[in-house]
């Protein structure tokens, strides 16, 4: 038999969840019935004329777990620059190795460009990617989630949430998105099978 014994300390009196369920009810749009059962796998949907996703690589996940996981990029001493995905030399000046860790898991930030793609695999059609600035420095594209693809526009303000990307061999592989910020909420949505 096996337990964990988890304590709390005074830290997360800081750490503001990003909604109760029946604010994020209130706050989210309408479902059609289709998607609704296709999400539930009580319909099959075609999938698009696109190869299938590869299964996800659990080593590859482990070597950059604080990427994938944390969503934590670098950021260089030097000159301050966030790098997103983590690198190990910095893109102002070349410095190699002198990388301090940058959480981005409870950022907000702003949509800089996006791309409504019909053709992609998605488990939830239409994919829309959008470049996203961070506050505080750092850029990277990101599906978007929660968003109806009409809605989207540039300057739209979003925050990261770990969700799921898509199923391979049943296995779920799970990344950062980003969602429209909404009433103030913060980003850092704990994994789920929400898309």
């Amino acid at each position: 038999m096996e337990a964990i014994v988890l304590r709390a300390t005074e830290a997360v009196a800081d750490h503001h969840p990003v909604s109760s369920i029946s604010a994020q009810i209130a706050a989210g749009g309408s479902l059609s019935y289709a998607r609704f059962l296709a999400w539930r796998r009580m319909v099959e949907v075609e999938p698009p004329n696109r190869p299938a996703p590869a299964r996800p690589s659990s080593s590859a996940a482990s070597r950059r777990r604080d990427w994938k996981y944390g969503f934590t990029g670098s950021r260089d001493r030097s000159s301050e620059m966030v790098h997103l995905p983590p690198a190990r030399v910095s893109e102002k000046g070349g410095a190699a190795d002198d990388m301090d860790p940058a959480p981005m898991a409870h950022t907000t930030g702003t949509v800089a460009s996006y791309t409504v793609d019909r053709l992609a695999y998605s488990p939830s059609p239409p994919t829309v990617f959008a470049v996203v600035d961070f506050d505080g420095g750092g850029r990277v594209p990101l599906e978007l989630t929660d968003v109806d693809a009409d809605e989207v526009h540039v300057g739209m303000r979003v925050v990261p949430t770990f969700r799921r990307l898509y199923t391979a061999d049943d296995i779920h592989n799970y990344f950062w998105k980003a969602r429209p910020l909404r009433d103030g909420a913060s980003g850092g949505v704990p994994p789920g099978d929400s898309l």
